[in-house]
């Protein structure tokens, strides 16, 4: 008896010990992140029956368990991952929105400036300081886009570095999952739970989910899977597949995410990373910082464009057309049809770029077709396709076969697609060109063309519209969102894709092209006067060059701008009007007060009755020192809606990126609190089971204390007793 008393006793101060070491371990790790709490799981062993009925045999403990709960560590997974995604999301993006709306160093602060001179040149167009500052006003928005460009370009180049480290990160936490898993896998073969590398695993997991959205699945053996993505195991057991940080194919500037198995790189779509720093990282490349870098170089590039436009329809100080006054890269060839035979459909390119920062007139002529230099009217003989003119530098050559292109007799060279980008797994040999052919039409997006073996998929990347084209349609060549695009040469295989970024990185190009005060092109080219012989009332109220084209391939005026024109009134309700150039004269017009009169590219309104034998004569503008209706033309821009389709003006387009910004950003404020606030409450519903409550194992330390000082108690008395039934036997 007493020796069954004395196993009683020791097996209760076993336990009592376990319990009093399993309490101090979880003292001793109350402040460990990740560590839950473990208790003794016991029960009382097969009794012994004896005559008197079963004799317990004291305690045994069964196992040291962990205080867990799948479903909650879960949802503090889940909530630590989005968590991360909004605080990493905002950083990058109030870094973004402290770039572009900064209200006194803004771009919008330097266009308003630089139209205020334009202004001023309109107000007094023969003062040398106005024009001067016009020019100094000008460098000074040109530096403004610039500067802001190169600070997202940095931000561009960051964020790559970002990536790398990023998933150099997760492929450690990978690592050191799946060796876990090994140690998890031999502990757990003895049959108890090795609590602490469980709660280390969990800990891995969580801060895995900080850089990626990871979920996992628990094995028989104890081991975890961990999938990302599209289910891709980047933890299978103890085998890592790392992810790789490497250029895109499609398009080398930008870090995307590979995937390794079995010795195979695969790349995965981006939209499928979710969650995490990584998935915040590429969302903000993709929704916002591209959207930024766009929109401003679609404000610059249409402001260019259409400024370049206006100025080129007005005359300068020296009495010649004007010219660009900014440059940006551009194309140069463009594709025309000149609407009758030989060769409807021509090729201009200039080979060494020179001609560029000039409009150009072609008209057929024979078996040829004759160039003119619009800027000072320079012209040679007739040009053969496959020649170049030795006046103006331009080539002839045929246009590609099935072109459906533009009737057009004055063009100009249109800014180029600022990059194309082959796909390094095409198998075709296609070479792909093109130009912005409408600044107006122009998105802030970057584009993909694919093609399946029949037919060509145009996907827009900032909202996921596709448009698709047939074969017949690409090989005329296809307009798209104010781009021209078309197969120069060789062909796509199916499968075959290019990325197409038709705005990124083209403020890089922009400059002031003008230096000279006098080459402002303040007043108009043409100029009426009435007949001196005129003997009725008829006077000219407004007389003006027409608003030039926005379409990029076309020129500022019509080439026959500057031919004299006579208006010669045959009664008081009847006129013809000759071009003195060409011969022609125009048949019996009739004449109504206020009417307007259109020709060659020129509007004149004319008012009060005329006499029979009264006359008009519009004829280039000489001198024009004092003309203004140019520089009026070019001030007025700034409030003209030309851009998105007509739909925005050159502040309102900056201003609709900066909302859009703006609005990302507080979204991502508010955002980030929320998940702060979830987070915190799934740790706290995660720790009221699983951490450590120090009253509560101090009240464990006397409980144990006590049990254990009970069962020196009965080991004590055992010990007595037994010590009594050997002293009898003496």
């Amino acid at each position: 008896m007493a020796s069954s008393v004395f196993g009683i006793g020791v097996s209760g101060l076993n336990a009592a010990s376990l319990g009093l070491t399993t309490t101090g371990h979880n003292i001793s790790n109350v402040n460990t992140d990740g560590f839950s709490r473990q208790r003794l799981s016991q029960s009382a062993p097969y009794p012994l029956l004896s005559g008197s009925g079963f004799n317990g045999l004291g305690v045994q403990v069964d196992s040291i368990t962990r205080m867990y709960d799948r479903f909650l560590t879960k949802a503090v997974e889940v909530a630590q991952t989005q968590s991360s995604y909004q605080s990493t999301r905002l950083s990058h993006l109030s870094e973004i929105n402290n770039i572009v709306a900064d209200p006194t160093a803004g771009v919008s602060p330097a266009l308003q400036d630089f139209f205020s001179n334009v202004q001023n040149v309109a107000t007094n167009p023969a003062s040398p300081p106005s024009r001067q500052a016009m020019l100094a006003s000008a460098q000074t928005l040109v530096n403004r886009f610039q500067v802001f460009s190169q600070r997202l370009e940095e931000q561009r180049s960051a964020l790559n570095g970002e990536i790398t480290n990023t998933i150099g990160n997760i492929n450690g936490y990978s690592e050191q999952i799946a060796e876990l898993n090994n140690k998890i896998v031999i502990a757990q073969s003895s049959g108890q739970p090795p609590n602490d590398l469980l709660d280390q695993r969990d800990l891995l997991v969580k801060d895995l989910n900080k850089l990626v959205k990871a979920n996992t699945l628990t094995l028989s053996d104890g081991s975890i899977n961990v999938f990302i993505g599209n289910g891709q195991g980047l933890v299978v057991g103890g085998v890592v597949n790392k992810l790789t940080a490497q250029p895109n194919p499609a398009d080398p500037e930008r870090i995307t995410v590979g995937y390794q198995q079995n010795n195979q790189t695969i790349f995965l779509p981006e939209n499928q990373l979710s969650g995490g720093q990584l998935g915040a990282l590429l969302d903000y490349r993709n929704q916002s910082l591209d959207l930024a870098q766009n929109s401003l170089e679609r404000t610059a590039l249409g402001l260019v464009e259409t400024f370049n436009q206006q100025h080129k329809a007005g005359q300068d100080l020296n009495g010649n057309l004007g010219k660009n006054l900014f440059d940006i890269q551009r194309s140069n060839v463009v594709d025309l049809n000149v609407g009758t035979a030989p060769g409807v459909n021509i090729r201009v390119s200039s080979p060494n770029g020179t001609a560029e920062n000039s409009d150009f007139s072609i008209t057929p002529s024979g078996a040829g077709y004759v160039i003119k230099r619009l800027s000072d009217n320079a012209t040679s003989g007739v040009i053969a396709l496959g020649s170049t003119d030795p006046v103006t530098g331009l080539t002839l050559s045929a246009a590609p076969a099935g072109a459906v292109l533009p009737n057009q007799n004055g063009f100009s060279f249109p800014p180029a697609i600022s990059q194309i980008n082959f796909n390094t797994s095409n198998t075709g040999n296609a070479q792909l060109g093109g130009y912005i052919s409408n600044v107006g039409q122009l998105t802030a997006s970057n584009y993909e063309l694919s093609y399946d073996g029949t037919n060509y998929t145009m996907y827009r990347q900032s909202d996921g519209a596709r448009t698709v084209y047939s074969a017949a349609q690409m090989a005329q060549g296809i307009n798209q969102d104010g781009m021209t695009l078309r197969i120069n040469s060789g062909a796509m295989n199916a499968n075959d894709r290019f990325v197409i970024k038709p705005l990124e990185g083209m403020i890089g190009s922009l400059a002031v092209r003008t230096t000279d005060p006098k080459e402002i092109a303040a007043a108009a080219p043409v100029v009426s006067s009435l007949g001196a012989s005129n003997t009725g009332s008829v006077k000219v109220v407004q007389h003006t060059v027409d608003t030039p084209s926005i379409s990029s391939t076309d020129s500022a005026i019509n080439p026959a701008l500057k031919n004299q024109v006579t208006i010669n009134f045959t009664s008081a309700t009847s006129f013809t009007y000759t071009d003195t150039v060409t011969g022609v004269t125009s048949a019996a017009q009739t004449y109504t007060a206020g009417m307007t009169l259109q020709i060659n590219g020129w509007s004149m309104k004319m008012d009060g009755t005329p006499a029979t034998g009264d006359t008009i004569t519009v004829k280039p503008n000489i001198g024009g020192v004092a003309d203004n209706r140019n520089a009026l033309a070019l001030g007025k821009l700034q409030t003209t809606r030309l851009l998105e389709g007509g739909s925005a003006t050159y502040q309102e387009s900056y201003g609709r990126m900066v909302s859009t910004i703006g609005t990302q950003t507080n979204e991502a404020t508010i955002m980030s609190k929320a998940q702060n606030k979830l987070l915190e409450n799934a740790e706290s519903s995660r720790d009221s089971v699983s951490a450590v409550n120090l009253d509560e194992e101090a009240a464990n330390l006397l409980r144990y204390q006590q049990a254990y000082q009970a069962a020196s108690k009965v080991i004590q008395i055992a010990q007595s007793a037994f010590q009594e039934i050997m002293n009898i036997g003496r």
